[in-house]
C-alpha cells in the first residue's frame, strides 16, 4: 500500500522540498498551498495531489479535517507538517 504524506504551505521552501523529497520516495503527497494554481512544478510530477488550502483561515482547516477523516477511514496515514 503506498503512504500518504500532508503537507502544509507546499508553494515554497521546506514545504515543497518536502513534497519533492517525498513523492520522489515513492509516496503520494497531498501538497496545500493558498494558490495551487500558480504551482507548476509540483502539478507535474505523478502522485502528487494539490489542494488549496489558507492555514489562516479556520472554515477552510476545517473543512480539510473533514477530507483528512476521510482518508483515514481509508487506512492511509495522513502525517502533517505545522
Amino acid at each position: 500500500m503506498i503512504k500518504t504524506i500532508f503537507i502544509t504551505e507546499a508553494s515554497s521552501g521546506l514545504g515543497k522540498a518536502t513534497a519533492k523529497l517525498f513523492q520522489a520516495k515513492g509516496w503520494h503527497v497531498i501538497a496545500t498551498m493558498r494558490n495551487p494554481e500558480m504551482e507548476n512544478v509540483l502539478r507535474e510530477r505523478p502522485y502528487v495531489n494539490l489542494l488549496k488550502l489558507d492555514i489562516t483561515d479556520r472554515v477552510a482547516i476545517q473543512k480539510t479535517e473533514l477530507k483528512k477523516r476521510v482518508s483515514k477511514k481509508n487506512n492511509q496515514k495522513i502525517l502533517c507538517k505545522l
